[in-house]
């Protein structure tokens, strides 16, 4: 909780990185619910 957050460049860049890839992943989580929804629906035999 107490952790500083370094301040050079390398860093800030590194951290601008790994958020643009986070949401990148979840965006393409979201868009796979609705195939995978689906897919579920069909196999159970309900669609």
């Amino acid at each position: 909780m107490g952790e500083t957050k370094c301040k050079c460049p390398t860093c800030e860049k590194r951290e601008a990185e790994e958020l643009e890839a986070n949401e990148m992943n979840f965006a393409i989580l979201v868009a796979l619910v609705p195939v995978l929804t689906i897919t579920l629906f069909n196999t159970v035999g309900l669609l």
